[in-house]
């Protein structure tokens, strides 16, 4: 469906000069054209491009108006994936064995508290399976009380020897419950942020199996040059842009000033990031941080500037039309969303979504080097 669209919206480009050809004969061709060139030019400016509405809305196209807007100049840095240690959860081995995790299971997955992460078995190993060596224990003690509850009633074992049976019965039982401490579960509600224990891998009771981050637990720390600091606004959130990611996401201000950086002549300031399972603790982020210098200023979203042959380009819809032109343009300053720009007016309606797809036309309807109408 989209490619048929696609091939409408190329013909479409071209239906002008083809509509010329089929008005005037073969003897006429090239006289008409040489006559009507200038008047052509006037109707059809160069790199103009031709979508009609209802084309432009299949396709997903959207325009924007282009307005000055207040906009406050930034410092790009780069940013550091941390984790807060007071929202961090320790998976622990219960016991000695080998681990297998549940299906699913692997960093970034997020679990539940009390969620179960997998088991840990001893089957094979030294010492033969601990848990049925309880189980085998606790169903031979069980039998055991059964067998001298009624010779106790009847007097043929003494109090003491039932009591003795009674003992190991619930010591048995305890083993066992013991054995469902093989069950390996997640201590709070987050993230899993790594898991220090390959499949099959050995591990001793108490050996930390992986980590859980809460909500909350991630933290970026940006480290910004001194000089530029003391311009910095006190912004609750900034924009942060992961290279692996396409949208850029908010993260908010924590409370305090900047600290000294372990780099000589930087300040380490950190934000707290939304709950994000794609990214891990080392991910580095370019961050973009206001300042207290603000300027009037036209931008435009990020997702309307192309590029060609070195030169940034918008697509700017004309009112009350279905041509489009391509329009070059200066770009500035950024906060990885909008891009400060010169080159267009207030008031023109420029294409934000969809910008391939007005390029692809602009192609198909383009004229040769070289290419004359005079035959």
């Amino acid at each position: 469906m989209l490619s048929s669209l696609l091939m409408v919206v190329m013909a479409g480009c071209g239906a002008h000069e083809g509509h010329g050809h089929e008005q005037h004969g073969h003897e006429q061709h090239g006289h008409e054209h040489g006559e009507g060139a200038d008047k052509e030019s006037e109707g059809h400016h160069d790199g103009e491009i031709e979508i009609e509405d209802a084309q432009a809305e299949a396709l997903g196209i959207k325009v924007e108006k282009v307005c000055a807007v207040d906009f406050a100049a930034q410092v790009k840095a780069s940013g550091e994936v941390v984790y807060n240690p007071s929202n961090q959860g320790v998976i622990s081995a219960p016991m000695a064995g080998r681990i297998s995790y549940d299906r699913g299971v692997s960093a970034g997955v997020k679990v539940g508290r009390g969620e179960r992460i997998g088991v840990i078995s001893t089957a094979g190993m030294a010492g033969g399976d601990q848990l049925q060596a309880a189980r085998i224990d606790y169903e031979a003690a069980k039998k055991e009380v059964e067998r001298l509850e009624p010779l106790r009633r009847e007097g043929i074992v003494t109090v003491g020897e039932y009591n003795q049976a009674l003992a190991d019965l619930e010591r048995a039982k305890n083993n066992l419950r013991g054995g469902a401490g093989s069950v390996v579960t997640s201590p709070i509600s987050g993230v899993i942020s790594n898991l220090a224990v390959g499949e099959g891998g050995y591990v001793n009771a108490g050996d930390v199996v992986g980590m859980i981050i809460g909500e909350g637990g991630m933290t970026l720390r940006v480290d910004v040059a001194v000089g530029d600091s003391y311009n910095l606004a006190s912004a609750e959130t900034v924009k942060v842009k992961f290279a692996h990611l396409a949208e850029v996401v908010e993260a908010k201000a924590m409370p305090g000033k900047g600290k000294a950086s372990t780099a000589p002549g930087y300040v380490s300031m950190y934000y707290q990031l939304p709950e994000m399972g794609n990214v891990v603790a080392g991910s580095f982020a370019e961050v973009y941080l206001p300042t207290n210098t603000v300027e009037r200023v036209v931008a435009v979203p990020r997702s309307a500037i192309t590029e060609m042959m070195g030169r940034k380009m918008v697509y700017v819809k004309e009112k009350d039309s279905d041509h489009y032109r391509r329009v070059a343009v200066t770009a500035g300053g950024t906060d990885g969303e909008m891009v400060v720009v010169t080159g267009l007016q207030e008031g023109e309606m420029v294409v934000t979504e969809g910008v391939t797809f007005v390029r692809l036309a602009e192609n198909a309807g383009a004229v040769p080097q070289g290419h004359s109408h005079n035959h």
